[in-house]
């Protein structure tokens, strides 16, 4: 059984007109295999009209990342400078993969904006190997229907894959140093027994309610890692109402790492070219289409 080796608070920051939890990095971990954030909009309930029609003003650049979005409640548009679109629905996710460079735009679709209703969603930033930042940006919208969903032994549970693989069932996405995410719910008092990958960095998460990991008791809100000895866990959830645990990791990457802001590159030199590049203009522009605005 793996156990817990540390566990950490959220951090609050603000995106836009919302308040997020950031959940990794922390002070005590920056990356877990390649994962190098994980931010969490806990649920916020969105007032007819309160959010404004996109102006393009939340629009920003990305290189040498993928940013990975799961939204749990709601849903969430989006445009980029390739010309990649899409709205994603409760249970869908969206991939997208910066390469060298993207501008792109997340939004608020316009049904949620004019209705109201409540927002429950989840970002992670995802490093790539030094080979595929030189690649051609790319985005992938995966609606919730075409992501696999494994009944857990205990009956009482499920593994949701949404990046990775689990139990030879495989998210329909890329992947480039192992990475996984897995959305695991558990059934009022029950309990789940979850196999991890061999040689892998893995952490987690609970957004919204306490667990009991391995023997030991978390609160909600609250990241945690996990020991590299053994190959599985378990989970029990002590609450009467379901259950959510993020779970997610992969391999370390060897090449040296270089962040400034939404860029994350091998060298300084490397960043200050990406900066040149998107101010001359190279990584495009964005042309809104109707079904997003």
């Amino acid at each position: 059984m793996k156990q817990i080796t540390s566990q950490h608070d959220v951090q609050p920051d603000q995106v836009g007109p919302f308040t997020i939890a950031r959940a990794v990095p922390n002070a005590a971990v920056q990356f877990v295999g390649p994962i190098m954030l994980l931010d969490h909009l806990p649920p916020r309930d969105i007032a007819p009209g309160e959010i404004p029609n996109p102006d393009g003003s939340f629009a920003h650049p990305h290189r040498g990342i993928v940013t990975f979005t799961y939204v749990l409640e709601g849903a969430l548009a989006h445009a980029d400078s390739t010309g990649g679109h899409g709205i994603i629905d409760a249970g869908g996710v969206q991939w997208m993969k910066a390469g060298n460079g993207i501008v792109h735009d997340e939004m608020i679709p316009a049904d949620l904006r004019k209705n109201g209703g409540t927002l429950h969603s989840f970002q992670f930033w995802i490093n790539l190997p030094a080979k595929n930042k030189a690649e051609p940006a790319e985005y992938l919208p995966i609606p919730a229907e075409d992501l696999p969903v494994v009944a857990l032994p205990s009956g009482r549970a499920h593994l949701k894959v949404l990046l990775g693989t689990y139990d030879g069932y495989t998210a329909p996405i890329s992947t480039f140093a192992e990475e996984f995410i897995w959305h695991v719910r558990i059934e009022s008092t029950g309990s789940a027994k979850v196999d991890l990958p061999k040689g892998l960095h893995v952490a987690g998460f609970l957004p919204v309610q306490d667990a009991v990991v391995s023997g030991t008791q978390i609160s909600a809100q609250r990241s945690f890692v996990l020991s590299e000895e053994g190959t599985e866990i378990e989970i029990l959830n002590p609450s009467a109402d379901p259950l959510d645990v993020l779970l997610f990791g992969g391999k370390p990457i060897a090449d040296p790492v270089a962040i400034r802001g939404p860029f994350v590159m091998n060298t300084e030199a490397e960043l200050t070219e990406a900066f040149r590049e998107y101010r001359a203009g190279n990584y495009g522009q964005i042309t809104y289409p109707p079904e997003v605005a």
